[in-house]
């Protein structure tokens, strides 16, 4: 496996540096874009394409996460939305379930008020979680909250390298529910082959693991979850980015966590949507 050349960043970083993840489509290309998609096949949009490709690769690569900006006109229906993006995305995986009945997608919305509370720092179980914004929540909240691996292991090293140790010990996340059986064990942060720093974390199921028949957790492991969400929630870790109708991010698991900041939303039809997909990596796939 080659290197990869890593970037750790701070949330003032990753403003900084916004050319290296955030790609803004012209009208008329997102136009052939859509046409393309629509017919199933690659033509007048060819070299969109090839642009678009190169940039997520980069982006996911260095920084681990791609920001597309007006990719699709949210206009269009839900289902015509979900095909187009299904297409254009055979050029960096395989869509995944995201369930134990199979969904391939997911459109997020509030549920029973649960858009009122953060949603806390995790990591999905697929190598590319893909979000596009369908609807933004209308009083401006739900930012999607993004987290550099690397960042956070170089701080916790220099501050915390005891912490670090039981961070980078073998856990149990005990994650069987809606999914079915799902038992993970991994360390929370790691050494990858191709010199990145890697992360799993799920902090509701690592706590509640031991509940469900895994292992207690030790006094260690206490205090080194702390230490990491200690870090985790200051302002200078958590890059919390607003996306707009339209707008694409795709985020790699193994380097950048990710969460949701609360918002009040609104019932009907401006209520907070967001599409779901997971990929797995491989060369360009049959869907």
């Amino acid at each position: 496996m080659d290197a990869v050349t890593e970037i750790g960043w701070s949330s003032l970083e990753l403003e900084a540096r916004r050319e290296l993840w955030s790609f803004r489509l012209a009208e008329r290309e997102r136009r052939l874009l859509w046409a393309d998609a629509r017919a199933g096949r690659w033509g007048a949009a060819e070299g969109v394409r090839a642009r678009l490709r190169e940039f997520v690769r980069d982006a996911a690569g260095s920084v681990g996460i791609t920001h597309v900006s007006g990719l699709v006109d949210p206009s269009h229906p839900e289902r015509e939305i979900t095909e187009v993006l299904s297409f254009l995305l055979r050029d960096f995986g395989r869509v995944v379930p995201q369930n134990g009945r199979g969904d391939l997608t997911s459109v997020l919305r509030d549920q029973d008020g649960d858009g009122n509370t953060e949603l806390g720092f995790h990591c999905d179980t697929c190598d590319l979680l893909v979000l596009l914004c369908l609807q933004p929540a209308f009083d401006g909240g739900g930012l999607t909250k993004l987290a550099s691996a690397r960042h956070v292991h170089d701080l916790i090293e220099r501050e915390r390298p005891d912490a670090l140790g039981t961070l980078r010990e073998e856990w149990t996340f005990d994650r069987s529910g809606r999914a079915g059986p799902q038992v993970v064990v991994t360390p929370i942060l790691y050494d990858r082959k191709d010199g990145t720093i890697g992360c799993y974390y799920q902090t509701r199921t690592v706590r509640s693991s031991p509940d469900r028949g895994g292992p207690e957790l030790t006094d260690h492991q206490w205090e080194a979850l702390g230490v990491l969400d200690e870090v985790l929630y200051r302002p200078e870790i958590a890059f919390g980015l607003p996306m707009g109708p339209g707008d694409l991010l795709i985020i790699r698991n193994s380097r950048v966590l990710h969460g949701r900041s609360p918002f009040v939303d609104e019932p009907g039809r401006y209520s907070r949507r967001m599409l779901r997909i997971w990929l797995n990596e491989g060369e360009e796939w049959e869907l």
